[in-house]
Formats: C-alpha cells, structure tokens, sequence
C-alpha cells in the first residue's frame, strides 16, 4: 500500500491552491510511515475542500470519509472521484455534515488520520472543532491541519504594492500566540496558536511547516502543466522553502501535524 500522496488531479484549481494539495500531502505522506503498521487508515477529512488529500489518499489504499456542509464541495469531489476505479471510489464515503460534531457520530478511536484543511479560517473559535477530531482519534492518531497564517498577511498586497492594504494588514497582525484578523477580517494563526490548542487538546505538536511560500503572491496566475518542468521546478521550489526558515514562517498557509496522546 503506498502512502505517496502526490499524483495528479482533474479536479480545476487555482495556482495556490494546487500548491498547498500538492504541498500538504508531501508534507502529510512523511508522518503517515509512523502508522503503516496499522494497515489501510481509517481517516476522517472535515471540509474536504479543493486542498485536501482526500481522493489522493483513496488512491493510496485508505478508507476516507469526506465530510462537510457544503454540498458543492461534495459534489466536486464526487465528480473528480468519477473517473477513478471502483475500488477506489468505493474507499471514500461523502458524508453531507458538521465535522464539529463529528464526536456524536462517531466513537473515540474510530479514526487514525484527521484531517482540517482550511477550515478554522471560517470558525471565530476552533477549539471545539479540533477537540471532536481529536476525541475520534486512535491514540497514536494524526491530527493535520492547515490555517491562514497571520504573519504572511501583509505580504501579497506589499508584493502588489498596495500600500494602504499592506499598512492595515500589518495594523491588525498581533505577535501573540493566539488569533488574529488581517486586513479581510478573516480567521489568522501562528504556530505558537496552533501548537498550543492541540497540546491542551491532546495531540501536541509533532511538525509543522509553510504551504505555498510564493504562490500565495501570485495565486491568479496560471497553473503550469503538471507533468512539465515548470510545475515539478515550482513543487521543488515550494516543498524547500516550506520546511527551511526564515522561508516557510512567511507562507500563506501553515501546516501543522499532532499525534494524539497515548493515554
């Protein structure tokens, strides 16, 4: 069973979000060795957006159950899933759901890997969302979640030159360990954040890295072939900076990956 998790997709997604499935799931793939023994994993991927692993990690051999409240999310998976084998379709069950109450569904220790990709953006408060995952979760298990990074919000409009948007990305960014807003007023994190929520949840902190060190400057631009040298230079690029400071600190998107507590 391979836990490879970079192949192609069909699925149409701008340059940054391509990055971060492609990015995420390398990233994810090397963590998944701790738990081979364990055989195909049983994982539950709250949100299933474009960025997640969810198909990719069907086609590794996992039994994935894919689950949000938005019934166009599930209905593009559905759809990008449709020209794949029987078997793998077969191994990933679209669930139309609130994976914050993903605790009243399932019991603790029915799953091995969770999965958070972009989600927390949109929750004022995802402590409750990330303490179901980790309630579900086999000790032993995997909590990977992805979140805007605050530090990386004055960036893109300071790369575009955009003064004013770069002054108030920079007024609302904090240093503190907690949430912020950029200038959007969306969700922002920081690793001190995000490693402190899934320590008092019981799940510290194992990893964590940048998605989409550039990308996220130029998330419009065109998506180069993904079988050309142009894509695997920009993957090459992307999966360096993201794991080597001063780089990865500034990404778009932070990736964090916790191991629940063996209790």
């Amino acid at each position: 069973m391979s836990t490879a998790l970079h192949e192609a997709t069909t699925w149409p997604m701008d340059l940054h979000t391509q990055v971060q499935r492609e990015i995420a799931s390398r990233q994810l793939a090397e963590h998944l060795v701790r738990l081979r023994e364990r055989g195909p994993l049983k994982v539950l991927d709250v949100g299933c957006g474009p960025a997640t692993p969810s198909l990719l990690l069907a086609r590794a051999g996992h039994l994935v159950t894919a689950v949000s409240t938005d019934t166009l999310q599930l209905t593009a998976l559905h759809d990008e899933m449709a020209a794949d084998s029987d078997d793998v379709r077969a191994r990933l069950r679209l669930v139309e759901g609130d994976g914050s109450e993903a605790g009243r569904h399932f019991p603790p220790g029915s799953f091995d890997l969770a999965l958070c990709h972009g989600v927390v953006d949109g929750l004022a408060e995802p402590d409750g969302m990330l303490a179901a995952l980790a309630r579900i979760l086999n000790p032993g298990g995997l909590l990977s979640v992805t979140a805007s990074n605050g530090a990386a919000a004055p960036m893109r409009p300071g790369s575009a030159g955009e003064w004013t948007a770069t002054r108030k990305a920079l007024a609302a960014r904090t240093v503190a360990a907690n949430a912020s807003g950029n200038a959007e007023g969306n969700r922002t994190d920081s690793v001190e954040g995000l490693s402190t929520m899934l320590a008092d949840l019981g799940a510290p902190m194992l990893a964590w890295y940048g998605v989409g060190v550039f990308s996220a400057l130029r998330p419009d631009d065109p998506a180069p072939p993904r079988k050309g040298k142009a894509w695997q230079n920009l993957i090459a690029v992307e999966e360096e900076a993201g794991r080597t400071d001063p780089y990865r600190a500034i990404a778009g998107v932070l990736h964090v990956v916790g191991e629940k507590t063996v209790r």
